[in-house]
């Protein structure tokens, strides 16, 4: 998968209002319109830093995915 780019970050930023401050991997699957199993792939390739497991679930921050997606900056 190429980079995640959003076109509209101010459309984008409110959209993510709706969500908790840790994101499931349906939540991103949701938000950056790609599959569960890409979300996966994603997580396992290091792209969405270091993620908190539950047992066999993953939580991204809501604050990592509008920093490093959204505003472009490097985390």
């Amino acid at each position: 998968m190429s980079s995640i780019v959003f076109s509209n970050s101010n459309e984008k930023s409110e959209m993510l209002r709706g969500y908790r401050d840790l994101l499931t991997t349906q939540d991103l699957s949701e938000i950056l319109g790609i599959s569960k199993q890409t979300v996966y792939s994603e997580i396992r390739s290091g792209k969405f830093g270091e993620p908190l497991k539950f047992g066999r679930e993953y939580r991204i921050s809501k604050l990592y995915l509008i920093e490093k997606y959204i505003h472009g900056n490097s985390a």
